[in-house]
């Protein structure tokens, strides 16, 4: 709060949910609400969302963030990597052979290593990635969101290296390695707040959900022992997040199920799809807003500005 000011700012934050190339679509639900004249004052992002978070953070222009990415994407060492994992199944004889030769050399990897891609790998990719050094060189309030592999918990960075951070929040599990910060080792904050509401809601008075999750797929039959595991894990995941993105105040979701984690090509067609998200329900988020501001005015009145805790 301004020194002399006796109603706290109402202040609007934004979580920035994962998805790999899916979360692409957070650029353009960042455009429509920046041309729209709201303000936001807080961002909170896990993998690709705090990747794009952290971008806009710096530039407060999702033009700019674009540029950026685009650069980024379009580079050999990102090219490299996300055709490794992008590309469907072949279904021709020697095609189904290529498939299942790579799927035996990303389990082989995965199970004599930490990750796929290597540290030395991870790092080439991330230098494309124009990124100010700290957390202290951006615009608007920033956090990011990780797992703490030890202590099997949530871990906000809000303060420091950022490019760490942002780094932390995005390590894939068995793709990328785990990232070592100041003694411990955090992977994907997908994992525990795949779209992080939740530490924005100290500090803010509306909180907007950007959600980028493929819808559930109806799944009539299981053969295999190993498929129901895997979709017992998924079902407990996104139970999870749906909860957790029930916190939010207003919630946009952008229509991306149909495009694969790792298909970065299909950028321009989620950042359009974040667009159109975005502009169909604008009036309703700023309707909402009005009345969120007129229905906090007496819980703001001679309270104080909250920021996130600097760590």
């Amino acid at each position: 709060m301004r020194k002399g000011a006796l109603v706290k700012k109402f202040k609007v934050g934004i979580a920035l949910g994962g998805g790999g190339a899916r979360g692409l679509a957070h650029i353009g639900i960042l455009e429509v609400i920046g041309q729209s004249g709201l303000a936001i004052d807080a961002i909170a992002g896990t993998s690709m969302g705090a990747v794009v978070g952290a971008l806009y953070a710096a530039a407060s222009d999702a033009r700019a963030v674009e540029k950026n990415l685009a650069g980024f994407i379009g580079s050999k060492a990102v090219g490299e990597a996300a055709a490794f994992f992008s590309k469907k199944a072949s279904t021709m004889p020697f095609g189904k052979i290529l498939s299942a030769a790579k799927q035996f050399f990303i389990m082989n990897r995965a199970v004599i290593g930490p990750s796929i891609i290597s540290a030395e790998q991870i790092e080439a990719i991330f230098s494309e990635l124009h990124l100010p050094g700290t957390f202290d060189d951006l615009k608007i309030s920033f956090c990011s969101v990780a797992t703490d592999m030890g202590k099997g918990d949530e871990k906000i960075f809000s303060s420091g290296n950022l490019k760490e951070a942002v780094l932390a929040s995005s390590s894939i599990p068995g793709i990328f390695p785990p990232v070592k910060i100041d003694g411990s080792y955090y992977l994907d904050g997908g994992t525990v707040n795949s779209v992080p509401v939740s530490p924005l809601k100290p500090c803010c008075d509306f909180v907007i959900a950007c959600d980028a999750r493929p819808v559930r797929k109806m799944i009539s039959s299981f053969e295999r022992g190993l498929a129901i595991l895997s979709r017992a894990d998924a079902i407990s995941s996104y139970k999870l997040s749906d909860l957790q993105i029930e916190q939010a105040d207003f919630i946009i979701k952008p229509d991306t199920s149909n495009i694969h984690w790792a298909d970065f090509k299909k950028m321009d067609y989620c950042i359009e799809e974040g667009r159109d998200a975005a502009k169909k329900c604008l009036k309703e988020l700023q309707k909402a807003i009005l009345w969120a501001k007129i229905n906090s005015f007496p819980r703001r009145l001679f309270s104080k500005n909250v920021e996130f805790p600097k760590e």
